[in-house]
Parts: structure tokens; sequence; C-alpha cells
């Protein structure tokens, strides 16, 4: 039998039986895919290395009990979730109470600066590529902290254009920086919390 030519279903139901062959076949098959998708999220080739080889080593451990339908979207899904729980756990030991006076203190390394700074910058290039009239409108309504009815007398247009700019401008903005979304989630959830 040619493991090469697997099908994914067949190389999922090979592994449940301990085949290790299929391992190495669903292995090579993925492992750089998941590996720069980790990268793309941390930035980080040791770290995306970390968890890339971390998620393969779950599959071995698990391959009895594991219902995967869809390999490549289990994969992608896990790994997914691998850098979460990673940043997650990373800013949670970052963050402490100063017990002296009750206020919280965020240790921030150069890395977590560096990667805001990025974000920053990614949000002002994003901003710049909004439509003349949907960034004037974004501007006043998250920087100004103008109301719909204050940016709709001072732009002389209706509320609904208002409105209108701002979804927009959310939608676009959303699009633009969906790989530092994750980030942002962790950062924010932490702070809420």
């Amino acid at each position: 039998m040619s493991y090469s030519l697997l099908t994914d279903e067949m190389a999922v139901k090979l592994l449940k039986a301990s085949d290790e062959k299929a391992f190495e076949v669903i292995y090579q098959r993925y492992w750089k895919i998941i590996y720069l998708s980790a990268l793309k999220k941390l930035r980080s080739p040791h770290m995306a290395e970390e968890l890339t080889q971390s998620l393969f080593v779950n599959i071995w451990e698990k391959r009895e009990s594991s219902n995967i339908e869809n390999l490549s979207a289990y994969l992608q899904t896990a790994i997914k979730y691998k850098v979460i729980n990673f940043i997650e756990s990373r800013y949670a030991n970052q963050w402490s109470i100063d017990e002296d006076n009750s206020e919280l203190v965020i240790d921030n390394s150069t890395e977590d600066t560096v990667l805001l700074q990025e974000l920053n910058q990614a949000i002002d290039n994003a901003i710049l590529l909004l439509p003349p009239k949907t960034r004037e409108v974004f501007k006043l309504s998250r920087f100004e902290r103008f109301s719909v009815r204050q940016i709709a007398a001072e732009l002389n247009i209706s509320e609904k254009a208002v409105e209108y700019h701002i979804t927009q401008s959310l939608k676009f903005l959303r699009l633009e920086l969906k790989d530092y979304m994750v980030f942002s989630y962790v950062v924010v959830s932490l702070q809420l919390n």
C-alpha cells in the first residue's frame, strides 16, 4: 500500500488503529500549513514550531479517542485554539494585582510593545484605505467621540448616512485587521475580566 496516496479519511482511520506511517503522512501533509497558520498569528517562528509540534503530539496521544471528520478543518481549528490559549496564558501571567494599592499592573515586554506598535500601524494603514467621507465619519465617531447626531450636523449629512459610513468602516477594518483579531480579542477580554 502506498501511504502517500491515502485520502485524509483513510489516513485518519489508520491513525485510530495506531498506524505510525499514517500519522507520518498526516504530519508531512499538514505540518507546514499548520506551522504557517500559527506563525501568521504569533510572528514567532520558535513558538509557532512549538505549538505545531504540540498539536501533532496531542493528535498521536489521543488517536484512539479522537473524532476527526474533516482533517484539514480539525487541524486549523486546533491550532487556532492552541494559539489563543498560548496568548491568554502569556498575558494572564503578565497581569497582576499590586497588593499595596490594589491596582492592575501590566508587565509589557519588548515583544508585546512591538506587537502593539504593529497593531496600531496596521489600524492607521487600514483607516487610510477607507474612502474619504467614510474615513472622516469614522474618525469623528471613534477618535473624537462625536455622536451620530453631532457628526450629521458637522458634515451636513443625514444620521442614516452617518450610520452607514460607520457600519462600512467597521466591516472594512474587521477584514483588513483579521490577522490581528486574536491578539486584540485576548487583550480586550483580559481587560474586561
